[in-house]
């Protein structure tokens, strides 16, 4: 699939196109929509209006109200296949089980997707989860889903 996505990994008509179609087939009252999501109105409206992606929290929200994986939601897929995690793990702790897997250092990914080794700090210390961009970059190093990378399931 082409993914339309602006150099700052910012907007997608994909992804505006997607969430358009969920909010037509919800069977809620679409002015309660943003708060039985946990998002403000204007995240709302500025994902359907423009196709501006929400922080990778409020995305998360979107897609765990909606039941469907952010791979999905954003574009990069077409399977809306998702099976909600059992037993949820934190991106940070998914990260840690990841590197250990491939045998990598902190430093050793930094170097290689070309982003400071101080923000794994600010992930672990803050419990900060990073821009969707640093997500999709880290999901294809491991080689996993976003989904799998933030705890959401279980499935690679």
């Amino acid at each position: 699939m082409n993914l339309y996505v602006d150099s700052d990994f910012k907007i997608s008509s994909v992804f505006q196109e997607r969430l358009t179609e969920l909010v037509a087939d919800c069977e809620c009252n679409k002015s309660e929509l943003p708060s039985l999501i946990g998002i403000s109105k204007d995240i709302l409206i500025r994902a359907l209006n423009i196709g501006m992606f929400p922080s990778t929290k409020s995305l998360c929200k979107i897609a765990d109200y909606f039941s469907v994986s952010l791979d999905f939601l954003i574009g990069i897929t077409d399977n809306e296949r998702y099976i909600k995690s059992e037993e949820s793990k934190t991106f940070q702790q998914r990260v840690s089980e990841l590197k250990k897997e491939k045998g990598v250092s902190y430093c050793e990914i930094a170097n290689i997707l070309g982003f400071a080794r101080s923000l794994f700090n600010s992930w672990n210390m803050y419990n900060y989860i990073p821009s969707l961009e640093l997500i999709y970059m880290l999901a294809q190093y491991f080689n996993v889903t976003m989904d799998y990378l933030l705890g959401r399931t279980d499935d690679r």
